[in-house]
């Protein structure tokens, strides 16, 4: 049961976060980075994804799923952090780790700049 209560409270507190919305990418992308890695879910951003083949036993079918899943999950949180519009702009791009590098590569140099 604490661990119910333990998910509830993060939730809460994820709804607390400011949507990003262009800005502050810095401050926001560690945000996001530190409720993936309380999920246990960050491992997505730089981890290779398993390969599937025909002949994998049950063990690698599972981490495959695993990865998967994962990488929904934190896919799924990261869009759902950020503002209407940009949701709309990357809720294509098909991996955590792809979309984790094009916001990178677009909004990180613009944030340092402002400092």
């Amino acid at each position: 049961m604490a661990t119910l209560h333990t998910l509830k409270e993060m939730a809460t507190d994820f709804m607390k976060l400011e949507r990003f919305d262009g800005g502050n990418f810095i401050r926001w992308q560690r945000m996001i980075h530190f409720l993936l890695v309380s999920l246990q879910v960050a491992y997505v951003l730089n981890t290779p994804k398993p390969k599937e083949t025909e002949d994998e036993t049950i063990a690698e079918t599972r981490k495959w799923h695993k990865f998967e899943h994962d990488d929904e999950i934190c896919k799924g949180h990261m869009l759902n952090a950020m503002s209407d519009a940009l949701f709309d702009i990357y809720q294509g791009v098909p991996t955590t780790r792809e979309l984790w590098e094009k916001l990178e590569t677009k909004y990180m140099k613009e944030d340092a700049t402002k400092f």
